[in-house]
């Protein structure tokens, strides 16, 4: 089975890595980092795993020089979705080549399904702190869970064999039951520790470590979840202790609204913001937080 690595930042050269590392083949797309990674190869420090340096890779900045693939992993930021990928990704495809979006948010996968007609997409999320430290050099502070919820591919047994090869890589892979619940599960997280620590400049530990924040972040996510219900989803109230204990316990990590805040890039506002406060509203449930903390981003975003 063939990888590509679409957007080999943080997160795409760390799952490309432990891909590679435990023998399957995998293509990675790189913009800036290239000459760096062809003549260094990728380098991963983990304070988990061991490190990895990955000498040979199979590096190209050009979709059109790579392999088509069985699966393309997109591993980019969602506000280079639209002006990037139909570019980017067709000339990886295949009759059978399936897409998975290691991305944040809700709505993506539509969005990503539309641009290809009859390929298959899938969502990923990924739990876990890595950060990029340099040209094809990424920091790997804690975990790393993968969990893939299927969209409209026909064949899922390919979503199996994903996963078994993330298996492979002493990884926790797992093959969600519905993608929905995937997604808001992940924004009870995102929604509060992203927006949070820009309007209030600060991490999710100390967050945490203040009682006013710590029941304002605890409210969020409990209103993240009436809101995910509303649409569907099946996520318990028990699941906010067990998040908060979760977050304690993380190593101290900027979150990656965060850090794209603090180095002027866009923030990813219509996926995980904007569009989970419009699908909960039409579902009769309105996030009165999440859209103030919105509209607080948005005017941040501005100036």
């Amino acid at each position: 089975m063939k990888f590509a690595i679409v957007g080999t930042g943080a997160i795409g050269g760390f799952y490309g890595a432990m891909l590679a590392n435990a023998g399957e083949e995998v293509h990675f797309l790189l913009n800036s980092d290239y000459a760096a990674v062809k003549e260094e190869g990728l380098h991963l420090i983990s304070e988990v795993f061991s490190d990895i340096h990955l000498d040979k890779v199979n590096a190209f900045q050009q979709s059109a020089d790579m392999p088509v693939c069985d699966v393309i992993l997109v591993c980019l930021k969602t506000t280079s979705n639209e002006s990037l990928l139909p570019s980017l990704v067709k000339p990886l495809l295949h009759d059978k080549s399936v897409i998975i979006l290691i991305q944040n948010g809700l709505g993506v996968e539509a969005d990503v399904a539309a641009m290809f007609p009859g390929v298959g997409v899938a969502g990923a999320t990924a739990l876990i702190s890595v950060n990029k430290v340099g040209p094809g050099q990424m920091h790997h502070l804690d975990y790393g869970d993968i969990e893939i919820g299927n969209h409209n591919i026909q064949d899922t047994g390919i979503i199996d064999q994903v996963v078994a090869a993330f298996d492979k890589t002493g990884l926790i892979a797992k093959k969600a039951p519905d993608l929905n619940t995937l997604r808001w599960k992940k924004l009870v997280w995102n929604i509060t520790f992203n927006g949070m620590s820009v309007v209030l400049n600060t991490t999710a530990n100390k967050l945490l470590a203040d009682k006013a924040t710590y029941e304002l972040s605890k409210a969020i996510m409990h209103e993240v979840i009436n809101g995910a219900n509303a649409c569907g989803a099946q996520l318990p109230e028990t699941m906010v202790y067990d998040m908060l204990q979760f977050t304690i316990a993380m190593r101290p990590y900027a979150p990656s609204m965060k850090l794209d805040f603090d180095n002027k890039r866009p923030l990813e506002l219509k996926y995980i913001y904007e569009n989970p406060v419009e699908m909960a509203k039409a579902a009769g449930y309105y996030m009165s937080k999440v859209d103030m903390l919105l509209r607080q981003l948005l005017f941040l975003s501005k100036y």
